[in-house]
Order: C-alpha cells, then sequence, then structure tokens
C-alpha cells in the first residue's frame, strides 16, 4: 500500500509484564473507498523495523503488512 507519511513519534513504555516496549508511532494517510479524501490512521513500529533515514515527512512510502495487520516493512515509493 502506498500511503502519505503524515508524522513520527518516538514510544518507549513499559508493559504489565514490565517488558520495555520501543518503537515509533507513524501517522500515515492513505486512500480508502469507505471515505471521502484521504483516510489516516497511526501505526506502531516496533524497534526491529526500522524507517529508512531518506523518509521525510510528506514523503509517500510503501507499506507492507503482515497475515496478522501488522507492519512488516516500509520504504520510501
Amino acid at each position: 500500500m502506498q500511503a502519505k507519511l503524515l508524522g513520527v513519534m518516538e514510544i518507549s513504555f513499559t508493559n504489565n509484564q514490565n517488558e520495555t516496549v520501543q518503537g515509533l508511532n507513524v501517522f500515515l494517510a492513505f486512500p480508502d473507498s469507505n471515505v471521502e479524501g484521504m483516510r489516516s490512521e497511526k501505526f506502531f513500529l516496533r524497534d526491529n523495523i526500522v524507517l529508512p533515514k531518506e523518509v521525510k515527512i510528506n514523503d509517500v512510502v510503501d507499506v507492507s503488512f503482515n497475515y496478522k495487520g501488522k507492519i512488516e516493512s516500509i520504504s520510501k515509493a
């Protein structure tokens, strides 16, 4: 899926099992036939998924999802 990168926010917290979770929240806008215009969503990227350094806000990115609906990879389009 191609989407426009609207924002990035670093996340670090401790869950109920006292595990530290680190990653990024990425905010993406993409076409959706159920809405007029673009739909925007927040997605969490775990620390093993890397946002390429050349990607900047407002760039179009290619996003791949795994069978569970989680982002598997993200790259500049």
